[in-house]
């Protein structure tokens, strides 16, 4: 039964203080009183969380932030000499030793944390000290995919960020539109999967079939602008990423959209609300 990760388990036995849940090979985990149904039945199964505490096996019907093999945004509740304690969502804090942090993390702050299996101990342990740049093979993710972001930083190229919280790829500075803040979540698209197994994001759908979405966002800005707004195509990248925050080539397809819907007039210099 690995830990830090959830387990349909089924009720093998009950005392004062909680149930103990039994896997297929026998192997028991402890789930306290306090997340046991009011009246277990033996030999029912039960969806748990299964973690390490005090070198025996625990279960809780609490969601952590992560299982093994995840990324999450965790605080940090106590910080030590030896590690540091983080909140993981659960009645047990995720201990991250102090080789395993990129820097010393403090109390009270906010840190990208991966959860892993420690192979020396056996132990599930959290690092912030993981790769930025990893390879993968066989992704379960298509060009276009929709997916859910936590952003790491900013680099030399753009943003890294996770992905479903358990993949790195790079959203670059080019198709950055709006203000972005470390340890913030985003919507995403996969861009790219690129030879190297290295995976490109954009904060945008690509595309004339998703391209409903440009058009809503011009059409009330215009609205907010008294049906005038000073962009055409001979308006910079810059210009247009400041306004509406989306890429002058997304732009240029969303208004010849609505130019064909005949639901705005372009002008020389601006874009006319009709």
């Amino acid at each position: 039964m690995q830990p830090g990760t959830f387990h349909t388990l089924k009720i093998a036995e009950q005392n004062y203080s909680g149930l103990f849940l039994e896997d297929e090979n026998g192997t028991r985990a402890f789930l306290p009183k306090v997340f046991a149904p009011e009246n277990p039945v033996i030999g029912e199964e039960m969806k748990v969380f299964v973690f390490q505490d005090d070198d025996r096996l625990k279960a809780t019907t609490e969601t952590p932030n992560a299982e093994v093999g995840e990324f999450a945004v965790m605080n940090c509740v106590q910080s030590l000499p030896t590690g540091a304690f983080m909140d993981w969502g659960i009645i047990k804090d995720l201990f991250v030793p102090y080789k395993q942090q990129k820097a010393k993390i403090e109390e009270g702050k906010r840190y990208l944390v991966y959860v892993y299996i420690d192979d020396t101990l056996g132990l599930v342990t959290g690092t912030t000290a993981f790769k930025r740049n990893p390879q993968y093979k066989d992704l379960p993710f298509q060009v276009g995919d929709k997916v859910d972001l936590i952003l790491m930083g900013e680099g030399e190229l753009g943003w890294n960020v996770i992905i479903n919280k358990k993949y790195i790829g790079l959203i670059y500075t080019s198709d950055v539109y709006k203000k972005l803040f470390p340890l913030s979540e985003e919507i995403g698209y996969i861009k790219a999967i690129r030879e190297d197994g290295k995976i490109d994001v954009t904060l945008q759908p690509n595309g004339y079939d998703n391209n409903d979405e440009f058009q809503k966002v011009i059409l009330e800005s215009l609205e907010r602008n008294y049906g005038l707004l000073y962009l055409s195509d001979q308006s910079s990248p810059e210009e247009i990423k400041e306004e509406l925050h989306m890429s002058k080539k997304n732009f240029k397809k969303a208004i010849g959209v609505l130019y064909r819907l005949k639901k705005i007039e372009i002008l020389e210099d601006k874009i006319r609300l009709l």
